[in-house]
């Protein structure tokens, strides 16, 4: 089967599991998986806010379609979730390709104020992760989690990955 066509089942099988109930198996067919949300991530944006809190030692699996172009209107610069074969390091996992799908837990450990500025001080500590076009990931850090392109320069980013968040029934 075609690539377009494993999305369209993908998407139509997330879809109709969040909104009839139907079960989702894993690809190995053997567990059943629990839809959590379907979030699109947008290349230019950066970390995209998922509004999903996680807890350590969840497992979650993640799907991804989409492409994204890490320098708008370049056509060698087009990559799917998996990314370019090229590294930097100053990704945010710089061991992985360039403009792969990867995710972050964020965990704020106090918020202060300035009181002449009125400026918000977060102190925080995250976990990155890299996801490319699927995987389960265990979570080693409680806090929110977020998505994005393992890549250091948004602006000129272009395209979007729709990913597939879901966790084992048996979690």
């Amino acid at each position: 089967m075609k690539a377009v066509g494993r999305v369209f089942i993908f998407i139509f099988l997330l879809g109709a599991a969040q909104i009839s109930g139907f079960p989702v198996l894993s690809e190995s067919g053997q567990e059943e998986l629990t839809p959590v949300k379907l979030v699109e991530v947008k290349a230019e944006l950066g970390w995209v806010d998922t509004g999903i809190e996680v807890k350590e030692g969840e497992k979650l699996v993640f799907r991804a379609s989409g492409t994204i172009s890490l320098q708008r209107g370049n056509p060698i610069a087009a990559c799917g979730p998996e990314g370019l074969d090229l590294q930097s390091p100053q990704q945010p996992l710089p061991d992985r390709n360039l403009g792969a799908l990867v995710g972050k837990v964020v965990k704020v450990i106090s918020v202060t104020r300035d009181e002449e500025t009125g400026e918000e001080r977060r102190e925080e500590v995250s976990t990155v992760f890299y996801i490319g076009a699927g995987t389960e990931v265990e979570i080693t850090l409680e806090g929110k989690l977020y998505l994005g392109v393992n890549d250091n320069v948004y602006a000129d980013n272009d395209g979007q990955f729709t990913v597939g968040i879901f966790k084992k029934k048996s979690d």
